[in-house]
């Protein structure tokens, strides 16, 4: 077992689209890996985390006593952004299918890898994210007094979680 030493830079991470199967998460995510190209390459990643819901509930009878029941998990929406891609990117066609309406949306699963530092090291964490499908994407505003890059983001939920790693 590798101790580290560091803890992990958040710069160095990989995102793959895999089909959503009812396959493990080590056989989705070889399916993932299999398929990074350039539509992996991402500048920022955010939403990754879960909550626990719960009900406080006061104790009959004792009023210095509260106790706090577990309710559901709720999974927020997860935001990817990177330079405007091309209309040929397969990540982009199936982000805009759902704008168009007159497609069915194949739900993916989407496989987050925090890289370590040195790149022949494994990933220091995976995520796995079941059954994710787009519920939006928009470019950042276009101002002919900016020389910046086109930022697409494209916002994502999901039904499910695995994290493997560290």
């Amino acid at each position: 077992m590798l101790l580290r030493k560091d803890p992990p830079v958040s710069y160095n991470f990989m995102v793959a689209l895999a089909p959503s199967t009812p396959m493990g998460p080590s056989v989705t995510g070889a399916l993932a890996l299999a398929s990074l190209g350039v539509d992996a390459a991402f500048t920022q990643i955010s939403g990754l985390g879960v909550q626990l819901n719960y009900n406080t509930v006061r104790s009959g009878g004792s009023n210095n006593e509260v106790f706090h029941l577990p309710g559901g998990v709720n999974r927020g929406a997860l935001t990817l952004k990177r330079g405007l891609a091309s209309f040929t990117s397969p990540l982009m066609r199936w982000c805009l299918g759902m704008a168009s309406g007159s497609k069915t949306i194949e739900p993916k699963t989407i496989v987050i890898m925090l890289m370590d530092k040195n790149p022949y090291l494994p990933p220091v964490m995976t995520w796995m994210l079941y059954n994710a499908i787009p519920v939006k994407w928009e470019i950042d505003e276009l101002d002919s007094k900016k020389s910046d890059i086109v930022i697409e983001s494209i916002e994502l939920v999901f039904s499910n979680m695995d994290v493997v790693g560290l």
